[in-house]
């Protein structure tokens, strides 16, 4: 799922606001939108942090609320 710092005012009720993002390394308030994808590994640069525990719960919380 994408996290980006575009955010916007009335938000899905899926997308996910990562509370912690600067403990999780991020560059500015974000949100994970729910849309799915996946990508070869070799395009990946970096990595730029990692979700606390509360906001890999929300994810989880989202996923199921997604997928039903």
């Amino acid at each position: 799922m994408a996290i980006t710092s575009q955010m916007r005012v009335g938000a899905t009720s899926d997308e996910v606001w990562v509370e912690s993002w600067k403990a999780a390394g991020l560059l500015k308030p974000s949100v994970i939108k729910p849309v799915f994808a996946t990508i070869e590994q070799s395009l990946v640069i970096r990595q730029l942090g990692a979700l606390d525990a509360t906001d890999k719960e929300a994810l989880r919380r989202a996923i199921a609320r997604i997928l039903g």
